[in-house]
């Protein structure tokens, strides 16, 4: 008799630390901005939110796309619309709808929190 609320009590210890686990994006700023300078020659800027895991990204002062999150065991990994930005430190490489892979560096003096 003495063992189902036991194991109930117990299994309610599990779930209640389960949930009380600490977000690893604390502390982060809410929004950091970064311009980006390609192998090519070629720039962009690109808004990380850290609120709702996504990054917009600008090309050539006009065009704007939204990547949204995706699972990475460490550093970055956004995609959407074709396109794919992964990353680690100052360095990413984008790959655009068409397969080509742009390797770009992040300017100095280029970030900015918000």
């Amino acid at each position: 008799m003495m063992r189902l609320p036991l194991a109930l009590a117990a299994g309610g210890l599990v779930l209640m630390g389960c949930s009380t686990l600490p977000d690893g994006r604390t502390g982060l700023p809410p929004m950091v901005s970064q311009t980006f300078q390609c192998d090519n020659g070629s720039r962009f800027w690109a808004r990380f939110d850290n609120r709702d895991d996504s990054a917009l990204l600008r090309f050539d002062g006009d065009l704007e796309l939204r990547l949204a999150g995706q699972p990475v065991a460490s550093g970055i990994h956004y995609a959407g619309f074709g396109h794919d930005l992964r990353g680690k430190g100052g360095e990413v490489v984008l790959t655009r709808p068409t397969g080509d892979a742009l390797r770009c560096t992040a300017l100095q003096g280029g970030s900015r929190a918000q």
